[in-house]
């Protein structure tokens, strides 16, 4: 009896292969950190909004899809990759620069989203964060650290506390700064969760129904991808619309001219809020 080999079946079958998952893994690992700051030439988020903890199915063939096990892999990858000295090296480098901003702000029909949530504010057990957004152009802070806290202070310095938050609203009466607070781990989560009362003291009583305490995993690393928000030591500024879409981000430290641009932003994204509701 003879055994033919089909030469055309084995090579289709050789193209199918694919390289092991682990090998993606050791080239995400072995990427050098961020050398410079990278420019934002285009709208980034997300195609739709989307509710990061809306209704899931966590049924055991959900839990051990194909899709499921990628994602916990891509997780993995993520935090490999983004090790503590590995953010600390690429803040360093860019000198908390991790990207810059556009020149100006996005139109509302190229702008994509910035992600749905429910989270505990300052005065809320649960708040949903698309509800917050209603009628009002939002300066969003997210940070996960203090120096990322301080980068986003610099854009923003004189209207945080008390006094200064009233100034604000009367010269932007509607726009809102809103505090995203994402912790890293389950560790600082639990101590943020233990400081509410000294961070209360911190935001002026105006604020505390925004500011946002953020479980640590509700981000996950492809969140924090598409957001541009990977490296924990950095802090970033979004101007969402009333529909939730980002017009305009940054991080790192303000300069001079990038303050122009957020307030220009502002203002004239008030302006156009205010013509869609009149029209």
């Amino acid at each position: 009896m003879k055994f033919i080999i089909s030469t055309r079946t084995f090579s289709v079958n050789a193209c199918r292969l694919q390289p092991p998952r682990f090998l993606k893994t050791v080239g995400k690992v072995s990427q050098r950190s961020l050398e410079k700051s990278q420019p934002i030439t285009r709208p980034f988020g997300f195609e739709a909004p989307i509710a990061l903890n809306g209704n899931s199915d966590h049924s055991i063939t959900k839990i051990f899809s194909a899709d499921r096990r990628e994602s916990r892999q891509k997780q993995i990858d993520f935090e490999l990759q983004h090790s503590p000295l590995s953010d600390s090296k690429a803040f360093e480098n860019t000198k908390g620069k991790i990207y810059s901003p556009p020149l100006a702000y996005f139109r509302q029909d190229k702008a994509l989203y910035f992600p749905n949530f429910e989270a505990s504010t300052l005065s809320h057990k649960g708040r949903d964060f698309y509800s917050v957004l209603k009628n009002r152009v939002s300066i969003v802070r997210l940070s996960s650290v203090v120096t990322g806290e301080k980068c986003t202070e610099s854009y923003l310095e004189e209207y945080l506390s008390d006094s200064g938050y009233g100034e604000f609203r009367q010269r932007f009466p509607n726009s809102q700064i809103l505090d995203i607070n994402l912790p890293q781990s389950w560790i600082k989560e639990f101590v943020v969760n233990l400081s509410k009362g000294h961070i209360r003291k911190l935001i002026p009583p105006s604020r505390h129904d925004k500011y946002f305490i953020l479980p640590h995993k509700l981000f996950s690393g492809e969140v924090k991808e598409t957001l541009k928000c990977d490296n924990a030591c950095s802090g970033y500024l979004y101007i969402l619309d009333e529909t939730g879409k980002i017009r305009w981000a940054t991080s790192g430290v303000a300069n001079e001219e990038e303050k122009k641009i957020l307030w220009t932003t502002v203002r004239s994204l008030e302006k156009e809020m205010k013509s869609k509701n009149a029209a």
